[in-house]
């Protein structure tokens, strides 16, 4: 499962780098999409069903036969929960619908994924972004108010809606008195000056000759979980990088990375982004979830009817204690800069990932082409 959910974050990143190129930075999570995309599949039912069942990957758990429709009826087996994503932040789902709920949906809905449920106008615009900005209002502690701004020109049924944002600390925080302004040079060859914090600590370090890329293996407090950068080499780009990534490569840079004394100079970036997994399910022959008819939602809402859409809102702030953090739990360690100690300059288009090491999964998903803060 781990390795389905991988493959579905490179996916997606891979979808909107491509569909995207304005795009400076993006921040998605492939594991908030998995789950998502599990209950939308438990509320399935046929060819619909089976599509999305393959393209995650299932292991089937056959539940009855049913005479009527004279076929085995199943659902996806989940070992995984939603709490893995509380580790490294936060996360709030709700589903808008504008017709009713079948109820077992949404027993399963609210108990296994924590979702919450809004009524929500069909036609009316104003009604829409009312409603869902009210909700996202009461949200706490979230860096973003009034996210929603798109106006649905055909009737508004189902709209599914995760928002998240990383909260987390560095095992060894940077100290602020050494964050400088540095060059960064983007995909343009264009340069500019940008703050970089320095950090000074024993890191995993690895060196893909195949990728050509380096990558640098952060601490977090959380036991086994670190913040991966993966650097391209000065005459490769994030997007042969990516394109080339796969789950295997995930293990194997964390399993063969050595631990290295370096002064790692890390750009601060903080991303807020809207992105729709609607377009990204249509590339890969989805299309009919998003059409009257198109797919049996019987087992979601009472009677035909299609989804608007599947929007993640995600947030990430990263600075000399973490993300979203502003004062260190302790005082930072303070290192004179020393020339015996290598120098890792993240100075160009770089990924950025959270990983957990015990069960080889990337809970977040970033790339920077050019940071801001």
């Amino acid at each position: 499962m781990t390795a389905t959910i991988n493959e579905l974050t490179l996916k997606l990143a891979n979808n909107l780098l491509e569909k995207n190129a304005q795009m400076n930075m993006v921040a998605i999570s492939g594991y908030i999409a998995y789950f998502t995309l599990l209950l939308l599949n438990f509320g399935l039912q046929g060819q619909a069903k089976y599509d999305l069942s393959a393209f995650l990957d299932c292991n089937y758990s056959f539940l009855e036969f049913s005479f009527e429709k004279n076929i085995f009826e199943y659902d996806c087996i989940n070992l995984l929960t939603i709490d893995e994503f509380y580790q490294i932040g936060s996360v709030r789902s709700a589903i808008f619908h504008s017709r009713l709920l079948v109820e077992s949906f949404k027993e399963v809905a609210g108990e296994t994924y924590d979702f919450e449920f809004k009524s929500i106008d069909s036609t009316n615009i104003a009604n829409q972004n009312k409603t869902i900005n009210e909700w996202t209002n009461l949200l706490k502690s979230v860096p973003y108010k009034y996210i929603f701004s798109e106006a649905y020109r055909t009737e508004f049924i189902l709209f599914i809606f995760n928002e998240f944002y990383i909260k987390f600390r560095w095992l060894i925080p940077a100290n602020t008195r050494y964050s400088r302004n540095q060059i960064f040079t983007d995909i343009n060859s264009m340069e500019y000056k940008i703050r970089m914090m320095r950090m000074i600590d024993y890191f995993g370090f690895y060196n893909d000759t195949d990728l050509k890329a380096s990558i640098v293996f952060v601490k977090l407090e959380i036991n086994g979980t670190y913040a991966a950068i993966v650097l391209p080499f000065i005459d490769n780009n994030i997007a042969y990088v990516l394109k080339h990534m796969n789950n295997e490569k995930f293990e194997t840079w964390f399993d063969k990375s050595e631990s290295k004394k370096m002064q790692l100079y890390l750009p601060h970036f903080g991303i807020v982004n809207q992105i729709s997994l609607k377009s990204f399910l249509e590339f890969y022959n989805m299309r009919y979830l998003f059409v009257y008819y198109g797919a049996d939602l019987t087992k979601i809402i009472r009677g035909a009817g299609y989804i608007n859409d599947l929007i993640q809102v995600s947030a990430i702030r990263i600075n000399e204690s973490g993300s979203h953090m502003s004062t260190p739990p302790r005082e930072p360690i303070i290192y004179r800069k020393s020339n015996k100690i290598p120098s890792f300059y993240v100075s160009r288009p770089f990924i950025f990932y959270l990983y957990n090491s015990n069960k080889n999964l990337v809970l977040h998903f970033s790339f920077i082409k050019h940071p801001n803060y």
